[in-house]
């Protein structure tokens, strides 16, 4: 089975329900249908078969979903690139993906046409959605290409994704991953998710990463995304109530954002079934502050680049259970039980050894959903598949119910005078008070302690705090040890593409003029 067959599942059974509106227009699931298979005949004309690599660089639309679907008919490696890069990241990742296909939109030209001339292994440019002096128009590229099906079966274990990781901590990492690896996680959200009708997915997170398998997940069902692209806060909850949204997908940094607008109390949100936080470990008050405000709906999932998306869930009914009942509240803190594509996960020492609950560790796993490995990266693949497990990278433990809890990024961790600290638990602390909309803590240089504790701060809209009464809120928590040295105010904390905080860019700041970054 492969990704494709999931979506021709849900051509058959829903072929004039919308596939895909909003930005871009509207596409029904036939229409969409006869334009993937369009597409895919376009690619086998051309000679671009099996393994051929592809890349659509689009803000959400419903034109590149069907050209990724359209390369994946053709057995394509899909190659995620997001808009919201900086160019030379773009071209990067491209390069060093061997690219051949790049789809795009006409609102990129620019950017595509530099890509055109950096990238020497791409075979083809296909503008999405106009006439472009820098690529083939999609409409005339696959002129005289019926819309048959192409016939093509594509093995489950070969080459069907190309990711791009994160890239928090340092230049991002090409994991490569089987037709298993998507078709798996699509599956996963089909067991998550349950509906009684075909459900409406609003596309706000970029759908070439984690928000693309979430509207994967809705095809098969018979789902509707509405795909948004460059929308304001106001725009998102305004388009629940007006499209009758049942799911919706944000990082925690944008839900702080949206339970501090003004108007957040004033919409319909009654349509809404599931709203899944992912990307980032989302504080527990301010998810305790969503259902309050938009109803148990939330829910949290945990992925990766490397190892499938989701790969632990916790659903509406559990965050409701644990908002409710404070004996269960510390689950808040939790990303989640392990989902039915998981054959085993634990937490492990470095020395191989699996832990026990209650104690802390890397997370592993064996899925497989997990990566081939890393393009043209033996060590680092070899390290992250050691004593036969996938090495996730994050830090924490299990409860003994079977809940995971990630405590921070295993490199993101902090030596102070000797004693290992971790960021999260004093963002989380931070992220109580009222005054803070969001925040980071890193590791700075200090003579005496080798690192010291800084925090980064975004205050939430009107709201003042002093540096003294933020690091006094820490102490009376945390102790004199882990609380923050100093304290920066700032307008906007640097993100990844998908909304990630980049802590290597705010040390770099602070650790400019040393030979070496760590204390």
């Amino acid at each position: 089975m492969h990704i494709v067959d999931l979506f021709d599942r849900g051509a058959r059974g829903f072929p004039r329900r919308l596939a895909f509106c909003g930005a871009g227009g509207d596409f029904t699931f036939a229409q969409a249908q006869s334009l993937s298979n369009r597409i895919a005949r376009a690619f086998l004309a051309n000679n671009l078969g099996v393994g051929t690599r592809f890349a659509a660089l689009s803000p959400n639309c419903g034109q590149a979903m069907i050209a990724t679907l359209g390369g994946a008919r053709a057995g394509g490696v899909w190659c995620n690139i997001n808009l919201r890069t900086g160019l030379e990241d773009k071209i990067d990742t491209l390069k060093r993906g061997a690219c051949n296909v790049l789809f795009y939109h006409s609102s990129v030209s620019e950017e595509a046409a530099a890509i055109v001339r950096e990238v020497d292994t791409l075979r083809a440019s296909i503008c999405l959605d106009a006439r472009d002096a820098h690529g083939d128009y999609l409409h005339d590229w696959i002129e005289g290409q019926t819309d048959a099906p192409v016939g093509v079966r594509i093995p489950e274990d070969e080459i069907g994704v190309q990711g791009a990781t994160g890239g928090t901590t340092g230049l991002p990492k090409l994991a490569v991953g089987s037709n298993r690896m998507l078709q798996m996680s699509v599956l996963a959200w089909v067991t998550c998710l349950h509906y009684d009708s075909p459900p409406v997915n609003l596309a706000i997170a970029p759908i070439t990463h984690a928000g693309g398998v979430v509207a994967l997940a809705h095809l098969p069902l018979g789902g509707t995304s509405v795909m948004m692209a460059g929308v304001g806060l106001e725009e998102i909850l305004q388009s629940i109530g007006k499209y009758g949204a049942t799911t919706l997908f944000l990082p925690p940094t944008v839900i702080y954002m949206l339970l501090a607008h003004p108007r957040v109390r004033d919409h319909d949100y009654s349509s809404l079934r599931y709203f899944i936080s992912a990307a980032a470990p989302i504080a527990p008050d301010k998810l305790a502050e969503a259902v309050d405000v938009f109803g148990p709906v939330m829910a949290q999932a945990y992925g990766q680049t490397e190892s499938g998306f989701p790969l632990t869930y916790m659903g509406p009914g559990e965050i409701a259970e644990a908002v409710a009942d404070e004996g269960k509240r510390h689950r808040l803190l939790s990303c989640g039980r392990p989902t039915l594509i998981v054959e085993a996960m634990e937490i492990m020492d470095d020395d191989g050894n699996i832990l026990p609950a209650g104690q802390n560790g890397e997370l592993v796993l064996r899925a497989p959903t997990t990566m081939v490995g890393y393009l043209n990266d033996p060590q680092a693949t070899e390290e992250a598949q050691k004593f036969g497990w996938h090495h996730t990278g994050d830090i924490g433990y299990r409860d003994e119910d079977g809940y995971f809890y990630i405590n921070d990024r295993k490199r993101d961790m902090i030596v102070s005078g000797g004693f290992n600290i971790f960021p999260f638990e004093i963002e989380q602390v931070l992220l109580k008070h009222p005054a803070i909309q969001d925040c980071a803590v890193v590791g700075v240089p200090d003579e005496k302690w080798g690192e010291a504790v800084k925090a980064v701060v975004e205050l939430a809209p009107g709201q003042t705090v002093t540096e003294a009464e933020l690091i006094a809120a820490c102490r009376d928590v945390l102790g004199g040890m882990k609380a923050p040295k100093s304290i920066d105010f700032t307008a906007a904390l640097p993100r990844s593409a998908v909304g990630k905080v980049l802590k290597r860019e705010l040390r770099e700041k602070y650790w400019q003029g040393h030979g070496r970054r760590v204390g």
